[in-house]
């Protein structure tokens, strides 16, 4: 018979990893035995996270702005404080770090607008695919500035754009243009502005694994941005709650598949109409022996019988 367990997941009450109370250990108070004829679904149906996280933080690696100056090939870098920052108080940080630039934002293209100061003559901002802090500027490209000019790309302080349930009891059920065996077993949209709480419930999207065989009782849990960086929720406890399911394998069989299956087995079982018997092992033909010769005391006999 199936049968469900709903596991209910503080993040005080479990152990941490790391300095992050995103990376825990979690230990069920009493262990889930799977049966050999069955399997485990598996899913996260509710989940209650604190949008306490930065957009800009060094946990993200988004934090440190590189550029060179006046034809300079020492990369100079900005380290941005980590914070939840607006276009407004980013520029102020960037303005007041250095004296080589100005930056201004135009809101009608959404774009960065850089001029050089006296006595800096030309500025290249550096472009890199592992470099976070791209996105947030628009830097798409190495980009050279000669007095002044707009950023390429625009202007993108949504740096978390989903959060990612991970855990260790996920068999692939979930994959991804980098990763053909995810881990992640629930994800998660944003929908709330900073400081709120991030809610996951039925009404959203709930994603499925099945464990085949085995027991559950400990597993690992992390919560990433989509980048697989754990979230710095600074602190702020959160809850979630798993549900598992027990289920026969047999229910997962449709009844297409259950008829099917049946016609295969009367296949193999049916009588045959008719039987095709092996062609029989040809006979040669029987010898002729020839009668004996007549002799006269055959002719004798004959003719005293008469």
């Amino acid at each position: 018979m199936d049968y469900e367990i709903t596991f209910n997941v503080r993040s005080k009450e479990c152990t941490q990893i790391g300095n992050l109370n995103t990376d825990l250990i979690v230990n069920m108070p009493l262990a889930i035995v799977i049966p050999e004829d069955s399997v485990c679904e598996m899913s996260v149906v509710s989940a209650e996270i604190p949008l306490s996280f930065y957009n800009i933080s060094s946990d993200l690696q988004n934090n440190v702005f590189s550029y060179l100056i006046s034809g300079g090939s020492t990369t100079q870098n900005i380290t941005i404080p980590d914070g939840n920052y607006t276009i407004d108080t980013l520029m102020v940080v960037m303005n007041g770090a250095q004296s080589y630039f100005t930056m201004t934002y135009n809101d009608t293209y959404n774009k960065f607008y850089f001029t050089i100061n006296a006595p800096a003559y030309d500025l290249i901002l550096l472009y890199s695919i592992t470099n976070y802090n791209n996105q947030i500027f628009g830097i798409n490209q190495n980009q050279l500035f000669i007095s002044s000019g707009y950023m390429t790309g625009v202007v993108n302080l949504a740096t978390v754009h989903s959060l990612q349930i991970r855990t260790s009891l996920n068999t692939g059920s979930t994959i991804s243009t980098s990763n053909p065996n995810s881990n992640v077993c629930q994800k998660i949209p944003l929908q709330i502005n900073p400081y709120g709480i991030i809610i996951h419930n039925f009404n959203n999207y709930i994603q499925k694994s099945y464990i085949k065989s085995g027991s559950i009782k400990t597993f690992s849990l992390q919560i990433t941005e989509q980048n697989n960086k754990l979230i710095n929720l600074l602190g702020c406890v959160y809850e979630l709650s798993f549900l598992f399911k027990i289920i026969k394998v047999e229910s997962h069989i449709t009844e297409e598949q259950k008829i099917s299956r049946r016609e295969r087995l009367a296949l193999k079982t049916q009588i045959p109409e008719s039987i095709e018997l092996p062609l029989p092992i040809e006979v040669p033909p029987p010898i002729e022996v020839p009668p004996p010769p007549i002799t006269l005391n055959d002719v004798a006999n004959e003719l005293l019988s008469i």
